[in-house]
């Protein structure tokens, strides 16, 4: 009998479920969760002088109740601090604190484990095709 070849979107869903629980447990030593640990991955590369909740928002797919939870969180436990806009006062900055680069090379490196495991057995090649093809299927959902 020929095996079913599962629809694209189930495959990402299975590989996400996985991946954040696996994440979620490393990360649980550090007092963050996987979601967390995206907010600050993208605010640690950021290039941009100010980051507003907006900026979070359209750079991780997240609706605003989301990431304003998610901020809210990790302000609370000492991860970053939000600052009014000089310019704008209906939005806010968010900063960093030394606590969040305190543990950043932990975060980055519990996370690379599990990239390494996701790619296990694939060449650079492959792992470079597999890279475009998910950044086109991102592209291809994304809300513009």
């Amino acid at each position: 009998m020929e095996r079913r070849t599962q629809p694209v979107g189930f495959l990402i869903k299975q590989i996400n479920n996985i991946f954040e629980k696996d994440l979620n447990e490393k990360l649980k030593t550090i007092g963050i969760t996987s979601s967390q640990c995206a907010v600050l991955d993208f605010l640690f590369h950021a290039n941009q002088e100010e980051v507003s909740q907006r900026d979070v928002e359209r750079n991780l797919s997240l609706k605003n109740p989301t990431i304003t939870g998610l901020l809210k969180r990790l302000e609370e436990k000492g991860f970053i601090f939000c600052v009014p806009n000089a310019k704008d006062k209906r939005k806010n900055n968010i900063y960093l604190t030394e606590k969040a680069f305190d543990i950043q090379r932990r975060m980055e490196a519990d996370r690379k484990k599990l990239d390494k495991e996701l790619t296990r057995g694939m060449s650079k090649k492959e792992i470079q095709v597999l890279i475009r093809g998910l950044e086109k299927l991102l592209y291809n959902i994304a809300e513009p």
